[in-house]
């Protein structure tokens, strides 16, 4: 087969392509995606090591069925392209050559009657992992198995990372257990065939990265880079090296259980992850060792936002240089809000390649350390989750690490027992193993310290090896406040007037938190710098001075200093968290609910709801219980639960017309809303929803799987070799069949319909706002599959922003113009009917008319 780049219309040497002839079957051909480019490109650069290996050990203990394992493996092989890959640079270009079958091998080797089995066991297992790969020979993975006993074997797998990643290896070990399961009974594989190769994603990717959204997210990064100090300077115990090198260790800590509950409970408080803290106490110890305010930290992201590359085994991981500035000894609260939006901000532009970064940005490079950054920091699960392997028992076998390929890097590790460990990952040409383990300590010493006391300044946090800092001197330091002082004083003094005391423990409080000299007692907690971090930090301070327990709605509810004394003066014990919340009053009786439900993200419904303060009332509507998070709702659950949400509705509107709006997995229980409203005769005026794809139990046909069947074709059909023509026609009749097959059988990540399924229908007209760029998959349908759903026509609204960043600012200020305008038509009885084309609009035209 023939490969053409239909791009750069450079074709794949002929003679190349003749040599990778096996058995009178040619590979396909692919480009290589940019990660996977670079990660050649590097590997030219050095000897050949063992820098780039990844490996998953499992210590099985009981019979092994070694035939069935080996079977497993070739299973998981003739799976997964990338495992029968190589890669050949031709044209000066890079391509992907995937074998139609690879030779699997697993040979073993007996230490039973070794004087020490374990230790011989582990000697030949650190041979195996650090041996290095070829890249244009392959193949790429290697597995070995250890017999220790009859009853005891150690399972290794080794792969170049360069197809490879940490979800691969945790999908490698699901796989190969569920495939153990089952051959070693006789059984079939209950594995559904895959959506998607890597080299189709590969495909993808390239044309994707010169697009419009990459462009844009390209100025993001130019913007949050510009300016970067060259290089972090940790202290080290020898100089720098003139050439990077790759010699390396590790260190690994468990932390106490009461640590890994202070963490949790301190993220939860102020509405951020664990990682998010983890990764503020690394920065605060980088910050101390370096007496560099300026820290860049590197972070992975697990690159697979699109359903069919979920279960695809290949290299999909991302990095994101996450930037903050640790100058003016700020608390550590401060400190975890600034990470949390950089990190958020982050995320909301990770879909560039970090490849692409380099290649625009064009950073000073140096061989001796990495553009951009030099640390890194992961949170990973244990690829072993569970002890069951059939009628085995597996547990983890890790090999240490020789190698590291940055500076520093730290890794959470969470076991399937739930226990968190933290391991350094260090380069031992510059630190010594002393001095790391120094690190290690501090690191995690000073968890609990923050997460019991947050309100520390971090330049008062012991660091053994930190040079002292003069102490930075701020507003605060001339005039501190302790909020443990104010509620004795207003205890004391105060008294007799409760609202009084209120009013001036709150004022202390709110300029302690936002940092302002003066705050007027009617001015709104949101127009003068408070943001959901600050509001959460906010609560917490207000709940220490009166040992009361509040919630984060409340300031909402009481967005001044005038109305939250009161809301405290007038309750003494905290309210339950209704499922109908006003946001704001207005004067119009069309009201917007705002559809949630637990573990979808709801702050920017406030940020909506002070855009359309004095028109139109918002509620939000959400059940105080956790719902359901990880699965689709079955038709009596979600019936259920519209009706509770109904109910609370009427509480505040009893008829209509109503206004609903949500996003995410929220959109299917306003749908359902929407349908009970309609059945009883009442009128919805607008279903606005939020860049959210029509996905529950309703797809005829998955849109990428369609995508997917053409492209193979249409890549078949470009062959040009005659003699290769029973191939092609071979493959299509493979590819029909199988997409014949599967049809009905269960699509799970598709959600594939029931033999009863109806889709459900409305009259409500649909406002959808959603990002330009979709996963490709969608493409076909602008409307997001809502032009089916409803007659009451659909008005597309692109905004050129991230999924989350729709309700903030200054978007939100795009979104709330164009719900007002059109809560206003339905109101004058405007509102489109069925008839009316779907209308899609741009945000820029908007976003400069509402700055003008």
């Amino acid at each position: 087969m023939l490969y053409r780049n239909q791009d750069s219309e450079t074709a794949f040497d002929k003679k190349l392509l003749a040599e990778l002839l096996v058995n009178n079957e040619a590979p396909e051909i692919y480009p290589a995606s940019l990660p996977q480019e670079r990660l050649w490109f590097l590997n030219q650069l050095s000897d050949p090591n063992a820098a780039y290996n990844v490996h998953v050990g499992l210590w099985l203990n009981g019979p092994l069925d070694i035939s069935a394992l080996q079977a497993s493996l070739r299973e998981i092989v003739a799976r997964h392209d990338t495992l029968r890959t190589t890669f050949q640079f031709s044209g000066g270009q890079l391509f992907q050559a995937v074998s139609q079958r690879t030779s699997v091998n697993l040979p073993m080797d007996e230490v039973v009657d070794a004087p020490d089995p374990i230790r011989r066991a582990y000697e030949l297992a650190s041979q195996e992992v650090h041996r290095p790969f070829d890249l244009a020979t392959g193949p790429l993975f290697r597995a070995r198995l250890i017999r220790i006993s009859p009853q005891e074997h150690v399972f290794l797998c080794t792969m170049h990372h360069i197809v490879t990643d940490s979800w691969s290896m945790q999908l490698f070990v699901k796989e190969l257990s569920t495939l153990y399961a089952a051959f070693s009974e006789g059984k079939p594989s209950p594995l559904e065939e895959l959506p998607i190769s890597y080299g189709d994603y590969a495909e993808w990717q390239r044309k994707w990265s010169n697009g419009e959204l990459v462009s844009q997210e390209i100025d993001y990064w130019k913007k949050r880079l510009q300016g970067v100090p060259k290089v972090l300077e940790l202290p080290t115990d020898a100089p720098r090296p003139a050439e990077q090198t790759f010699s390396g260790a590790s260190q690994t800590v468990i932390l106490p259980d009461a640590a890994v509950a202070s963490v949790k409970q301190l993220a939860a408080h102020y509405n951020c992850t664990p990682f998010m803290v983890l990764l503020a106490v690394f920065k605060l110890l980088l910050y101390r060792l370096s007496r560099q305010p300026d820290v860049l930290v590197g972070v992975p992201v697990a690159g697979r936002d699109r359903v069919e590359s979920e279960s695809l085994i290949g290299f999909f991981v991302n990095t994101l240089v996450l930037r903050d500035n640790l100058a003016g000894n700020p608390t550590f609260l401060e400190l975890l809000g600034q990470v949390r939006e950089t990190t958020l901000s982050a995320f909301a532009n990770a879909d560039v390649p970090f490849e692409k970064i380099v290649e625009v940005l064009q950073p000073e490079r140096s061989l001796s350390y990495n553009p951009f950054f030099q640390v890194m920091f992961s949170a990973i699960k244990a690829a072993v989750p569970t002890h069951a392997f059939a009628d085995l028992t597996a547990y983890p076998y890790v090999v240490s690490a020789s190698t590291s390929i940055f500076d520093l890097g730290a890794t959470l590790i969470e076991a399937s027992d739930g226990q968190w460990c933290i391991q350094f990952e260090y380069n031992t040409d510059l630190f010594s193993a002393e001095r790391v383990g120094r690190m290690l300590t501090d690191y995690s010493a000073i968890i609990p310290m923050v997460a019991d006391h947050p309100e520390t300044r971090i330049l008062d946090i012991a660091v053994s090896g930190a040079v002292p800092n003069a102490r930075v001197l701020s507003p605060e330091d001339a005039e501190p406040v302790s909020v443990r002082q104010i509620r004795e004083s207003i205890v004391r003094g105060f008294e007799s007037d409760k609202l009084a005391a209120n009013r001036n423990l709150l004022l202390k409080i709110w300029k302690d938190v936002l940092g302002l000299s003066y705050i007027g007692v009617h001015d709104n907690f949101f127009d003068i710098g408070g943001h959901s971090l600050l509001a959460a930090r906010l609560v917490r301070e207000v709940e220490l001075a009166t040992h009361r327990k509040i919630r984060v709605a409340a300031i909402f509810r009481a967005p001044t200093i005038a109305a939250l004394a009161r809301l405290l003066t007038e309750t003494s014990t905290p309210d339950p968290e209704p499922m109908v919340m006003e946001l704001c009053r207005g004067r119009d009786s069309n009201a917007l609910f705002a559809v949630a439900i637990p573990g979808v993200e709801t702050f920017g419904f406030g940020l909506l709801a002070r855009q359309l303060t004095g028109d139109h009332s918002v509620y939000k509507l959400q059940a105080a219980e956790p719902v359901i998070l990880d699965r689709p709702f079955d038709a009596d659950e979600l019936r259920s639960l519209a009706q509770r949400y109904l109910a609370a509705m009427r509480s505040v509107q009893p008829h209509g017309p109503y206004a609903l709006a949500a996003m995410c997995d929220a959109v299917v229980l306003a749908q359902a809303i929407i349908v009970a409203l309609e059945a009883e005769g009442e009128r919805v005026s607008l279903f606005t929803i939020f860049d959210t794809w029509v996905l529950e139990n309703s797809m005829r046909r998955p849109l990428w799987a369609v995508d997917y069947y053409l492209q193979r074709v249409r890549r078949l059909l470009n062959c040009s070799a005659r003699d290769q023509w029973t191939i092609v026609k071979r493959s299509i009749t493979r590819l029909a069949k199988r997409d014949q097959q599967q049809t009905g059988s269960g699509w799970k990540r598709a959600y594939w319909p029931g033999e009863h399924f109806q889709a459900p229908r409305f009259r409500s007209p649909v406002l959808l706002f959603k990002r330009p760029r979709q996963p490709y998959y969608y493409v076909r349908d602008p409307q997001m599959g809502w032009g089916q759903r409803t007659s009451g026509g659909v008005d597309v609204f692109e905004l050129e922003c991230g999924h989350l960043e729709m309700l903030r600012e200054p978007y939100v200020r795009v979104v709330a113009e164009k719900i007002a305008c059109r809560l206003r038509g339905s109101v004058e009885g405007n509102e489109p009917g069925a008839s009316v084309p779907a209308s899609v609009e741009r945000s820029g035209a908007l976003l400069q008319q509402s700055a003008a």
